[in-house]
């Protein structure tokens, strides 16, 4: 008798948890083009920097092309990033010892990944010694037509 209390038990269980598994697919799944969207309010999640290339004028760092990847259903624009500089010469060599942001003038596609500047753009101080270590995205304009 405790047996079949039992089984009937579980097999209850079941069945309302694949009632509330149902529940849950018939959710309207959140429009990527929202304003609440992560898409929307943290860009940076979507947008990598995968490599760049400078020209260390003297005393101007100049960044001759960088390559975005965005992953996000949307385009940006006006993306803004901060570059991080480490020393290769001097007593410093390997720390960080610098740090700018800069706004890359450029709208990059949903679902893509392209090289851009092409012609360059000055992005503030450098140094012969200086090499980049790293470029991080901040933010950027969403474009939601």
């Amino acid at each position: 008798m405790r047996g079949l209390i039992f089984s009937s038990l579980i097999c209850t269980l079941f069945l309302a948890a694949g009632a509330f598994a149902d529940a849950d697919e018939a959710k309207p799944k959140p429009n990527p083009e929202s304003y609440n969207s992560n898409q929307i309010t943290h860009p940076q999640w979507y947008l990598n920097v995968t490599d760049w290339s400078i020209c260390p004028a003297d005393r101007v760092l100049m960044l001759s092309s960088v390559v975005i990847e965005n992953t996000a259903d949307i385009a940006y624009k006006d993306i803004r990033i901060l570059i991080r500089y480490y020393s290769s010469s001097g007593p410093a060599v390997g720390q960080t010892i610098a740090t700018t942001t800069g706004m890359l003038p450029v709208t990059v596609p949903p679902k893509s990944k392209d090289k851009y500047l092409k012609g360059g753009i000055t992005m503030g101080a450098g140094n012969q010694g200086y090499r980049i270590s790293d470029i991080e995205v901040l933010s950027a304009t969403p474009i939601t037509d």
